[in-house]
């Protein structure tokens, strides 16, 4: 009987497998079928830069400024440029190849509470066919899965109590994108709980410095590589670029004002919130930890201004770990997922006729909800912890 039993269990293991590569293999044909769609990031962005490198040298096209990201990226698009392959599919292959990354962590992090590699090829088979996902690299030819990948990866690792290997990750998704700061309130707890040692942290200005030295070697000023995020921040003065948050209630007129005071605002929330977790009676369990995450990315970008519709991937992503790890709350991810959805919605033609205050709720509802899940869990903690 046991001999059977185990042997039930392994097809069934086996059939499970299958559904999931067949998912899998689905996800990838769904994306093959958006690929040769040219949106505006890559004509007006992504094309023009190729162009550029084409014509300018390749690594010499380094020491001119005609890019607004990191010269990270720029570095892979060079590499993309010398392959003289079309490069609208390989840019959306490089994405593509980083949501599996992204996806592999999920599993990873997932694997802690179950023990179980099915695990990891669930999340292979959901966290690329996740819509925003699917729109980011396959549609749009953006590349949020990189950063996404290394600040999931960071999370993997210090869950793994390796610390160093944990922020060195974080540093290289600060080198990519500077949206990788939403999961700093995360790390900041964890640095005062004596998880992580403070002079870790210079890891990620190493990282990023060092990210920009191929472009200054080329002759690139380096003030200019190094207040590339300074310029990004000050490109658009909108307080929210299609994004739900607290901001679409104040007139963009008050704009430098209201900047400085959300700016204000997340640094004390970020802080006052350390100092109260930091406490030792506060005894965090690994369930806790994947709910201050995702707390930490879906927070952040609600209360910071300035805000894109793509602002929400790593919450999206991190929704989808939180499920799988709690197998309850499904109004969790799919709230977050349709907020930021609705958002990629509203840059479109679509902009004029739907309303950003239904997602703000819905977004609200969902924060509400995860601050008092997380406050029942630490009381939960206090009250074990006494026993």
């Amino acid at each position: 009987m046991v001999n059977i039993f185990t042997r039930k269990n392994k097809v069934n293991l086996l059939n499970q497998r299958k559904t999931y590569i067949f998912l899998i293999l689905l996800g990838l044909l769904v994306k093959w079928g958006v690929f040769p769609v040219e949106t505006g990031d890559y004509i007006h962005f992504f094309d023009p830069w190729i162009h550029f490198i084409k014509t300018h040298g390749y690594e010499l096209s380094l020491k001119y400024n005609f890019y607004n990201y990191t010269p990270t990226y720029i570095y892979i698009l060079i590499g993309v440029a010398k392959t003289g392959l079309y490069p609208l599919y390989l840019i959306k292959l490089i994405s593509v190849a980083f949501e599996f990354l992204a996806a592999f962590f999920i599993g990873k992090i997932a694997f802690f509470k179950y023990k179980d590699n099915l695990v990891i090829w669930i999340s292979l088979a959901i966290v690329p066919i996740i819509p925003t996902v699917l729109l980011n690299s396959s549609y749009l030819s953006q590349c949020d899965s990189i950063y996404a990948s290394f600040v999931l990866g960071s999370i993997y690792f210090i869950l793994r109590e390796k610390a160093f290997l944990s922020v060195l990750f974080l540093g290289i998704a600060f080198a990519f994108k500077i949206q990788s700061v939403f999961i700093l309130p995360f790390f900041f707890v964890l640095m005062l709980k004596g998880n992580i040692r403070w002079y870790y942290f210079t890891l990620i200005p190493a990282m990023f410095l060092s990210s920009l030295l191929p472009a200054f070697f080329y002759g690139r000023p380096f003030s200019e590589i190094l207040s590339t995020y300074y310029s990004q921040a000050n490109q658009y003065h909108f307080l929210t670029l299609e994004f739900p948050n607290l901001y679409i209630w104040i007139d963009n007129r008050y704009y430098e004002i209201f900047k400085m005071i959300g700016i204000i605002i997340t640094a004390c929330i970020t802080l006052l919130t350390g100092i109260i977790l930091q406490h030792k009676k506060y005894r965090f369990s690994y369930e806790m930890w994947i709910q201050l995450a995702l707390i930490s990315a879906v927070v952040i970008p609600f209360i910071l201004p300035g805000m894109h519709e793509r602002y929400m991937y790593l919450g999206d992503i991190l929704s989808v770990l939180y499920f799988v790890v709690f197998r309850k709350n499904i109004f969790v991810p799919a709230g977050i997922l349709s907020v930021s959805l609705y958002s990629y919605i509203r840059c479109s033609r679509f902009n004029e006729i739907l309303p950003m205050e239904p997602a703000f709720f819905v977004y609200t509802a969902v924060i509400i909800f995860l601050i008092f899940d997380f406050t029942f869990a630490l009381k939960k903690s206090v009250h074990e912890s006494t026993k």
